[in-house]
């Protein structure tokens, strides 16, 4: 009898260890990336606006942006910002939309296959003060 319950002890910590390897530990892993890739979402929404806010007063948003991205601890070399219409001739009252891409590749712990995007953007609207 002692010998059925050792097995049973070896057969139950395979099993356990087969667990946390095949399902915790994909399980944790995704948890951290989605994290992070909402961390990003949120640093990168939150420069965005204030980029748009400060174009609709006529300043240059790309600083902005830049500043609120290395701020939140992300590299600004992967940033992208656009602007439309151009702050140069714009009237007051005129829509500005500023574009904000950031560059996602190499950023996950782990491979998941197309699950997360490679690119993160964002929009953000305000009127020509």
């Amino acid at each position: 009898m002692n010998r059925k319950n050792s097995r049973e002890k070896g057969s139950a910590t395979l099993e356990f260890a087969l667990a946390v390897a095949l399902v915790l530990t994909p399980m944790l892993l995704g948890l951290v990336d989605f994290s992070r890739y909402l961390d990003v979402s949120h640093a990168v929404s939150r420069a965005a606006h204030e980029g748009v806010f400060q174009a609709a007063r006529g300043h240059d948003p790309v600083q902005i942006v830049l500043s609120h991205v290395q701020s939140a601890g992300l590299d600004p070399s992967k940033v992208s910002v656009s602007l439309t219409p151009a702050l140069d001739g714009s009237t007051r009252g005129t829509a500005m939309q500023l574009n904000v891409s950031y560059n996602l590749s190499g950023y996950a712990l782990a491979s998941w296959g197309g699950l997360f995007p490679q690119a993160l953007s964002t929009r953000a609207t305000a009127r020509r003060e």
